[in-house]
């Protein structure tokens, strides 16, 4: 297997450049909520110039003007937080195993792999890393809570209070889409911003219902499942509309049409 060190501008990178130009890109705040801006939200942080869900796939999204990040939280067998979207390390990683079976030190004596399969010199970083380089960038943090015990109050409380050390509990949302797990979430946390993964289409009604009973909420979608009529409702109910799956140049029209306050992308750049 090749080793390379990852570049700040990868053929991707270009490509996406070239491909979709310039995008909306709001001023973060923590009063991020309220704003009627766009922007742009890094899907596992800026996979067009550094490997998904790594230190420096944050730092780029920082550079490169993202408002949020989408990122994915697990715990390792001591008890550490780290970013990885997979129940095992193989597919990013020189490693093989699951990360609740594996130490820190384990899991971070082994590099990253680009989606190439090359080998980098990142490592898996840890969450309080991610967090405090979010707030060096005032980047919101998007949780993706399909991953990680989100129905365990340890695991919970942990995240919750890494992201208050690190200044970006309130520039950031919990994507729960287990309504037990949400509603115990808003028990626990009232005031944090929560969504799950609605289908505008389908049951646009039903959605903002739920959406409605919590002090903070957005309203989330795939591009592929709202229209503009749809998008008008969700507004006319008072919620804010996070879109994802904007990977084309197609989609990314479509989701300027109808004005989200967040468009969730692997390939679009500021």
């Amino acid at each position: 297997m090749k080793r390379k060190k990852a570049l700040l501008l990868t053929v991707p990178f270009i490509l996406a450049t070239s491909l979709f130009g310039g995008a909306a890109n709001a001023a973060p705040s923590d009063n991020w909520l309220q704003s009627n801006k766009t922007e742009l939200s890094a899907h596992r942080g800026a996979q067009v110039a550094a490997p998904e869900n790594t230190l420096e796939a944050i730092t780029q999204a920082g550079l490169l003007g993202y408002g949020f990040v989408e990122i994915d939280v697990q715990k390792t067998k001591d008890d550490q937080y780290i970013l990885m979207h997979d129940k095992t390390i193989d597919r990013t990683t020189t490693g093989s195993g699951e990360v609740k079976d594996l130490t820190l030190e384990e899991i971070q004596s082994f590099d990253i792999e680009d989606k190439e399969g090359n080998v980098t010199d990142y490592k898996v970083p840890t969450l309080e890393e991610v967090l405090e380089e979010a707030h060096k960038y005032k980047i919101g943090i998007n949780f993706d809570g399909s991953k990680g015990d989100w129905d365990d109050k340890e695991f919970v409380d942990r995240i919750v209070e890494e992201a208050k050390e690190a200044k970006v509990l309130n520039h950031s949302f919990f994507v729960l889409s287990k309504e037990a797990i949400r509603n115990q979430f808003n028990e626990w946390y009232p005031e944090a911003t929560v969504t799950f993964l609605g289908n505008a289409l389908k049951n646009a009604d039903a959605d903002i219902e739920k959406l409605k009973q919590y002090n903070n909420a957005i309203y989330t979608t795939s591009i592929n499942n709202i229209d503009k009529k749809t998008a008008k409702k969700i507004k006319k109910a008072g919620l804010k509309l996070h879109v994802y799956s904007v990977n084309s140049a197609i989609a990314y029209e479509k989701a300027k049409t109808i004005h989200p306050r967040l468009i969730e992308t692997d390939v679009i750049i500021p």
